[in-house]
């Protein structure tokens, strides 16, 4: 891997000018920041932010973790974090993603995702779910997205599935049918008792009378 003494060496100056020509350019001359920029391009070099950020370098690069908890399977769930991306570019964040295998992540995924120093984290799920957030995760500027955890001072932003469970059904009887097919999630879900709420509300009005809701099993 190349370093930034292949680069001071290259260019014929000490790593301190290597360094100033990453961090403050304005401070060389245009000859000199032009060689230390030929021997960056000729050898592919990209500087380490996170050793910059540890050293303390005054970068304007902002940086959000997120860690991916079966986010990467479904078309709903890539959106999420396509989102979550997209928003954060438009803002001048970078984002580092991390796929996690299980929960509650393991020591090694905390310690990558903070070895990155991020300055805030983002912990998502695919289908709504309780997750164990670790300990060392907690004093850090974190949210949930698409779960929730036990501890009620984490802040979590769900989706309103009650909500788009009455809009949903209220469409269909406003188009006239009263037999509507209701596909839930399993009970264990923590979706299935919200989708329920909605579909309740919106049989409420004036359909009970005409609507039979039966459950169907495999």
């Amino acid at each position: 891997m190349t370093s930034v003494k292949d680069v001071a060496r290259l260019a014929g100056v000490s790593l301190m000018t290597v360094s100033r020509a990453l961090n403050n350019p304005e401070k060389l001359s245009p000859e000199t920041y032009q060689r230390v920029r030929s021997a960056i391009d000729e050898l592919q070099f990209v500087p380490s932010l996170s050793a910059r950020r540890i050293r303390g370098d005054n970068l304007q690069t902002r940086t959000i973790g997120v860690f991916a908890l079966d986010t990467a399977t479904t078309p709903f769930a890539v959106e999420l974090l396509l989102s979550i991306e997209q928003t954060a570019q438009q803002a001048g964040w970078n984002v580092f993603i991390l796929n996690l295998l299980s929960n509650p992540p393991t020591d090694q995924n905390v310690d990558l995702m903070l070895s990155h120093r991020p300055d805030g984290l983002i912990f998502s799920a695919m289908g709504l779910r309780e997750v164990t957030i670790p300990q060392r995760l907690k004093s850090k500027p974190l949210v949930l997205a698409n779960c929730v955890a036990d501890d009620s001072s984490l802040v979590s932003y769900v989706p309103d599935d009650e909500t788009g469970q009455y809009r949903a059904l209220h469409h269909a009887f406003s188009q006239g049918y009263r037999r509507p097919l209701f596909i839930n999630l399993p009970k264990k879900s923590l979706a299935w008792k919200i989708r329920q709420a909605g579909m309740q509300r919106a049989i409420r009005p004036g359909y009970r009378r005409t609507l039979a809701i039966r459950p169907l099993r495999a």
